[in-house]
């Protein structure tokens, strides 16, 4: 092609640049946006032909269509109002780096008429050696960037298997330095920023108490916190909620030779700083879990109503949840059995004022359960300290940490299922599942730090003061004048009230007893796993508690 014509019909020809510097040196040729643009002007002057506009991307590959430039550019050139007759381009590459985007434009702007001329490749004269030069070159240029995303790849992912970061966004609470250079290259890798450090550990501690996530998001904002300048949101507090960087090891997912996203299994695991523990962190998203509203019913989990959800119904052949209703024009509330409301009198069960139940409940806690002889009693598998029983305790931690490692490899399955398109992560069975598995997690785990703890002891026993402290402790968190708080406490040490015409029987974890006089004041679970041994006995269980309390 002679790039002699600057005029058409006697007409000065008008033309469009196009101007785009990828995210690399593809191949090692990087014209930068200033060097193609003194190029291209240099052509235009010589050939007589009008620039009308500039259009120019950064940083965007051409193997992508989706560059706003370039889009907004076709989009003017075929509006039908024929603003130009040319683009020029430093070079077909420039332009497209993907066949069927080099086909749809050059058609596109072919239809309306408008020529693409490179500036520094000779395609010749004549329309078919002129369409055929271009082709080829497109798909030279198509398979260098294959070439090079291949080789990038795998650079990125041997950067990955060294321990090096390879950018993105970096996680609040963590900042990039350059670790090690090799030439031009820099190596980073994560480290801690302290003050957002701080933030992180915060937030975990909260979620750990059992806050919930408004009231999170609000007392950061309240507290002026940001995050890097922004205000806190739900969104983005459930992301540091959920990201697992903050325990030591993140993820590359760098894709492979074919561009495919690797399976879980494949993923490279790179060590950086920790902020938060394992334990805590499965805690917490174990709690989340249980408050998902397609498992607990949002008035459950956010209402301060304390026995919501465990106050059963205790009536032979009934077994109802105990609802709220209010009388005296809203002044007074009772708790009421749900058949009974539903279906009338049918029900012998009676009513009762919500400040009765709610206050029965905490005395009987505390005074029965929370006493130190009662603890003593409970908690006599915690301080038996003999050989016979840290033989028992020792296969109980190997049986727990196999429950773990079971329960982990399920939720990295489901992940894949997710991953793969096998299962959306909006899919009923695929929350149902993910929420029971990290719930479960959450307890063996919570199993786990308490059965090592025992174990650790060794001849240091737990003193009758030990216990009494404890239990001072739980008294006092279920007296909190936060009644969200001191809810949540209630409803890990209780999982069932049940309710009859002559007597009220409570019962709940005794994991959460042991794991607490062991670790210090024990952490809100949620919802209490369905296989943790319970204080309140069954009919042949005489070593565990029960506290019936008779009505008159």
């Amino acid at each position: 092609m002679k790039h002699g014509r600057g005029s058409k019909g006697g007409a000065r020809m008008r033309a469009y640049i196009y101007l785009r510097l990828s995210v690399d040196k593809e191949d090692g040729k990087a014209q930068s946006i200033d060097a193609q643009r003194t190029a291209i002007h240099d052509y235009a002057r010589r050939n007589n032909i009008e620039i009308v506009e500039e259009f120019a991307d950064t940083g965007l590959s051409g193997q992508s269509s989706k560059r706003p430039a370039f889009n907004r550019m076709i989009e003017q050139a075929t509006d039908g109002t024929n603003p130009v007759d040319i683009v020029l381009i430093y070079r077909i590459a420039r332009l497209a780096r993907n066949m069927r985007v080099f086909f749809n434009s050059l058609d596109g702007l072919a239809d309306a008429g408008v020529e693409v001329i490179s500036i520094t490749e000779n395609f010749g004269e004549s329309r078919r050696t002129k369409r055929m030069g271009q082709t080829i070159s497109a798909m030279v240029a198509e398979q260098q960037a294959i070439d090079a995303s291949i080789y990038t790849s795998k650079s990125r992912r041997e950067n990955a298997r060294q321990g090096f970061y390879n950018g993105g966004p970096v996680a609040f609470g963590y900042e990039t330095y350059v670790a090690r250079k090799d030439g031009d290259k820099e190596r980073m890798k994560l480290r801690i920023v302290p003050a957002e450090a701080a933030v992180v550990d915060q937030i975990f501690n909260w979620a750990d108490m059992g806050r919930g996530g408004r009231w999170i998001v609000s007392e950061l904002n309240r507290r002026g916190t940001t995050l890097r300048g922004a205000k806190f949101s739900n969104g983005n507090l459930s992301g540091i909620l959920r990201r697992v960087t903050y325990t030591g090891i993140y993820y590359d997912k760098t894709v492979d030779d074919d561009g495919n996203v690797p399976d879980p299994e494949d993923w490279i695991a790179v060590v950086c700083p920790a902020i938060i523990d394992q334990p805590r962190f499965d805690r917490v998203n174990a709690l989340r879990a249980s408050r998902n509203p397609r498992r607990t019913a949002p008035h459950i989990v956010a209402g301060t109503t304390m026995l919501t959800g465990i106050a059963k119904c205790g009536t032979a052949g009934c077994a109802c949840a105990m609802t709220i209703r209010t009388g005296k024009g809203g002044r007074y509330s009772y708790y009421v059995c749900a058949n009974r409301v539903n279906k009338g009198q049918s029900c012998p069960t009676p009513s009762m004022r919500r400040e009765v139940l709610d206050d029965l409940v905490l005395d009987t806690v505390e005074k029965q359960l929370l006493a130190p002889e009662r603890l003593q009693s409970l908690l006599a598998d915690v301080l038996d300290l003999s050989d016979q029983k840290r033989v028992q305790r020792e296969q109980e931690l190997s049986h727990a940490k196999a429950e773990q490692t079971r329960l982990r490899t399920g939720i990295e399955r489901l992940l894949i299922l997710v991953e793969t398109g096998q299962m959306g992560p909006r899919d009923p069975i695929f929350a149902k599942r993910m929420e029971e598995n990290r719930s479960a997690l959450a307890a063996a785990t919570t199993r786990i730090d308490a059965l090592e703890t025992q174990l650790a002891q060794g001849s240091r026993k737990i003193t009758p003061a030990t216990i009494s402290r404890f239990g001072d402790l739980l008294s006092a968190r279920l007296r909190d004048e936060d009644p969200t708080l001191r809810k949540d406490y209630l409803r890990m040490l209780v999982s069932d009230v049940t309710v009859s015409n002559s007597q009220i029987t409570i019962s709940g974890p005794k994991a959460v007893l042991e794991n607490g006089v062991c670790n210090g004041a024990p952490r809100l679970m949620g919802t209490v796993p369905i296989f943790d041994r319970e204080w309140c006995p069954k009919a042949d269980e005489s070593d565990e508690y029960e506290s019936p309390l008779l009505l008159p």
